[in-house]
């Protein structure tokens, strides 16, 4: 039985999306949608071994002569849920309602990032009555970890050089820029031996944590850095620690809320106590505003291994000196970073301790520098590190005409001002222009709500208004 209004076009095709399993990697299946539409209605379409799918649709009557208009969506969505939900996202559909207006998924990620912008796009293809220029509608695969899909995309399909990015969680509001990124892998070999003295874990919670593009700017506690922080503070006070383990962060794009560092020492647990309830007190201090419920706590447990002592504090010492945070802003749009890094994720295996780091900047010199810096502190200590992932931002251009057109479409018929906002995040739109350079590009999207976790909802009267607006603007291209 149907949550939505299903006839309207845009609340069908969502109801029938959500019904297919889209995690990120498994978009096989949303993919055989697509497809199966582009077929129903005769579209011509490519589809790729990624499946990454672009279909295509001639321009309406009136509208042969002008340019092609790209529209972008990302198909797969992030599988998150609660910890009482029995959802199984490789099989079940989503469990849709609605509540106080918005559409939620009961216990789970809703996927609205990206599925409203997959429906906007499958009702203009299948719609008849939506006067266009020609399209070219752009399916991407593997946006939520890592934008490997528009990585992917083979270009030489794709003759428009304007685009509607349909990847946005705010109505009345259009994207300007976004940045690029690396990844950076720090590795710092390891050498284990057998432990009789006592063991310790410390532990660092409580922080908010946060994406590392939205949220970098906020002086947010990084959980790692700060248990490298009371762990160098214990070195200098001539505190004895073999590490055994160090557990920190989920991804290297979310500023890490909690780590885990289990530890040997020959020293006391008043001794050690003593030290960390010191460094306690001033981040506390500190994240008074930004983090004000930051917990340190150290309990005894037991282990018959270690590292030993000489890589144990090159750990430290690596994770100390190397620099995180946000580095430098915009000096054209206020508030906005422009140079960051995270130290993301911590993991120690048998062999090895690895620091995973995510880089962001719209300039790849200033991205190659950080990366350098991080390569010169792990040196010291006998370590080295890895790049991947390198992704181009999409920078400001003060000259955008289809900018320029969207602002005007939106005072004239929505009869408000268009709020322009620009992100420290990567996007879709960013490796899309480092494929077209001469893309012009803006964005489009409804209201939307904590995205990525099982609270994410979609304003339904947004959802509907923002693709009324869409069409008309088309229509005016």
């Amino acid at each position: 039985m149907a949550i939505l209004d299903t006839n309207i076009l845009i609340n069908y095709y969502f109801e029938e999306i959500s019904k297919i399993p889209r995690g990120s990697y498994n978009e096989e299946g949303i993919a055989d949608y697509v497809v199966s539409i582009a077929k129903q209605y005769h579209l011509e379409y490519q589809r790729d071994e990624m499946n990454n799918v672009i279909v295509f649709k001639e321009a309406t009557k009136g509208y042969e002569d002008h340019e092609p208009l790209m529209l972008e969506a990302h198909m797969d969505m992030v599988n998150e849920k609660n910890n009482d939900s029995e959802h199984d996202f490789d099989n079940d559909p989503l469990d849709l309602y609605i509540e106080d207006g918005f559409l939620h998924a009961r216990g789970t990620t809703l996927g609205a990032d990206d599925g409203y912008g997959v429906s906007y796009m499958l009702a203009i293809l299948t719609q008849e009555n939506i006067k266009h220029p020609p399209l070219e509608c752009v399916f991407t695969v593997q946006e939520e970890v890592g934008l490997f899909g528009a990585f992917g995309i083979d270009e030489s399909y794709l003759k428009a050089k304007r685009m509607i990015g349909l990847d946005s969680e705010k109505e009345g509001v259009t994207c300007t820029s976004s940045s690029g990124g690396v990844d950076v892998m720090m590795t710092k070999p390891i050498h284990k031996q057998e432990n009789s003295s006592p063991v310790y874990i410390l532990e660092v919670k409580g922080l908010l944590g946060g994406h590392s593009g939205d949220c970098i700017h906020k002086a947010r506690g990084n959980a790692n850095k700060l248990a490298a922080r009371v762990l160098y503070h214990m070195l200098k006070k001539s505190i004895d620690i073999r590490l055994i383990e160090i557990i920190g962060g989920l991804k290297n794009n979310a500023i890490p809320r909690e780590c885990s560092v289990v530890f040997a020492s020959q020293n006391s647990k008043a001794e050690i106590e003593t030290i960390i309830y010191s460094c306690y007190q001033d981040i506390k201090n500190e994240l008074e505003i930004s983090d004000p419920n930051v917990d340190i706590s150290v309990y005894e447990t037991e282990c018959d291994f270690c590292i030993n002592a000489k890589d144990s504090e090159a750990v430290i010492s690596i994770m100390y000196l190397a620099i995180n945070g946000m580095i430098e802003q915009s000096q054209v749009i206020p508030g906005l970073t422009t140079l960051s890094l995270n130290m993301g994720v911590v993991r120690t295996y048998d062999d090895s301790i690895t620091i995973d780091y995510s880089i962001r900047s719209p300039i790849k010199s200033a991205r190659d520098e950080i990366a350098m810096q991080l390569d010169a502190v792990a040196s010291l200590f006998n370590g080295y590190t890895e790049k991947s992932g390198d992704y181009p931002g999409w920078d400001y251009d003060p000259h955008s005409l289809l900018r320029k057109q969207l602002k005007e479409f939106y005072e004239e018929y929505a009869h408000q001002e268009l709020e322009e906002v620009a992100t420290h995040g990567g996007l879709e739109t960013g490796v899309l222009k480092g494929k077209i350079p001469e893309l012009d590009i803006v964005t489009i999207g409804p209201n939307m709500a904590d995205i990525h976790t099982p609270d994410e909802r979609l304003d339904i009267q947004s959802f509907e208004n923002t693709f009324e607006l869409l069409v008309k603007f088309i229509e005016t291209l």
